[in-house]
């Protein structure tokens, strides 16, 4: 319980689909969500006239996960961050939700949050929950390492914050460590081997079961023929990866979460499979046996 915390969620309009206020105890950050037609409704609050981060939330044409991620300085006519997420309404690039990041003693300057902004949108690329739509790296801006520790502290918060208000764009699709997963318990790791008959090729996959799902890993080997006994979800994700380049030579290049083994299993092989008897841990057990190995022991 060392690490609970609690989180302070205001419905601004007595509506989970409205407006948002989030506050967490011993944290000076305020973050804000607000959908896009809600934007106007926001105009006369002081705090979203100060400095700050936002993003921008929403899909592209293929119905991926995107986010914009940008700063906010407050201006010579006294408006901050809100105006800034405004002036985005006349682009092309068409967003949901806005995420706004400030603090509640107005403490931000131009270091803090072009180092945030950094931040952020490195964290967000190397997790690959959402495609960025930043098209440069932000300049991180020059600060002290004392300001740098200050300013961790405040990441670290607002991956929680972005998380509670249900967006996990920096929470990675499996743990960065060993050690996380040790500590956790959270993750298996399991394997994939067949001879397939379409190709003649031996595939071999890897998969993460996770407390989201299953995970097939970058860099496991897919077979590249669809059989006619496939789900349509699936063959439109192999279409679609094959198409952007997640999968070049019969290999994944990204980590693919899914909500079933079968699915993963599916994916991994083309066609219509068990996923519980596909996947099989390290020591040989299939996924169905040793689930039921830990119910006997539980």
């Amino acid at each position: 319980m060392n690490n609970s915390k609690n989180f302070n969620l205001y419905l601004m309009d007595g509506d989970v689909t409205g407006r948002i206020k989030c506050t967490l105890a011993n944290w000076t950050g305020l973050a804000y969500k607000i959908p896009r037609s809600y934007l106007d409704k926001c105009k006369d609050r002081q705090d979203l006239k100060q400095s700050g981060v936002y993003f921008l939330f929403g899909k592209n044409d293929n119905g991926e996960d995107e986010v914009y991620i940008g700063q906010a300085g407050i201006r010579k006519n006294g408006e901050g961050v809100l105006f800034r997420v405004a002036e985005h309404l006349k682009d092309e690039a068409y967003f949901s939700d806005a995420v706004m990041l400030t603090t509640q003693n107005n403490s931000f300057g131009p270091t803090e949050i072009s180092y945030l902004e950094n931040r952020f949108t490195n964290m967000s690329i190397s997790t690959a929950r959402f495609n960025v739509r930043n098209g440069n790296d932000p300049n991180p801006g020059n600060v002290t390492e004392e300001k740098e520790s200050e300013l961790e502290d405040f990441v670290e918060y607002s991956k929680m914050v972005l998380g509670v208000l249900g967006y996990k764009v920096f929470v990675p699709l499996v743990k960065s460590t060993v050690e996380d997963i040790v500590e956790e318990n959270e993750e298996l790791t399991l394997y994939l081997s067949r001879k397939s008959k379409k190709s003649n090729r031996i595939i071999e996959a890897k998969c993460m079961r996770t407390n989201e799902g299953f995970v097939v890993l970058k860099d496991s080997m897919i077979e590249e023929i669809d059989s006619r006994a496939i789900p349509k979800g699936i063959k439109d994700i192999r279409e679609k990866c094959r198409a952007t380049d997640e999968i070049i030579d019969g290999r994944l290049t990204k980590n693919y979460l899914f909500n079933s083994p079968s699915y993963a299993a599916a994916f991994v092989l083309g066609m219509h499979t068990n996923g519980k008897t596909d996947w099989k841990t390290e020591n040989g057990l299939t996924l169905k046996e040793f689930e039921e190995k830990v119910d006997n022991i539980e």
